[in-house]
């Protein structure tokens, strides 16, 4: 009676721990999925930033310019 105790015990425990260890993967993977889509994201906005700070410097010299040739 103990031996069938004991490895339904076992059998139990065996379970329990193939569940944690699935379900730590997942929230693992899943975190890993968020960071990726994060860095995207503020990958994104740097390149939108780097942009539009491109098109202020084009639109100060074109200013200039106008500037230059109207005062002239």
């Amino acid at each position: 009676m103990n031996k069938v105790l004991g490895s339904i015990l076992a059998g139990g425990a065996g379970v329990a721990a193939g569940w944690f260890v699935k379900n730590s993967k997942e929230k693992r993977s899943t975190l890993e999925e968020n960071k990726s889509l994060l860095e995207k994201l503020k990958q994104a906005e740097r390149k939108l930033y780097e942009t539009g700070k491109q098109r202020d410097e084009q639109l100060k010299n074109i200013k200039n310019e106008i500037n230059n040739k109207v005062s002239k």
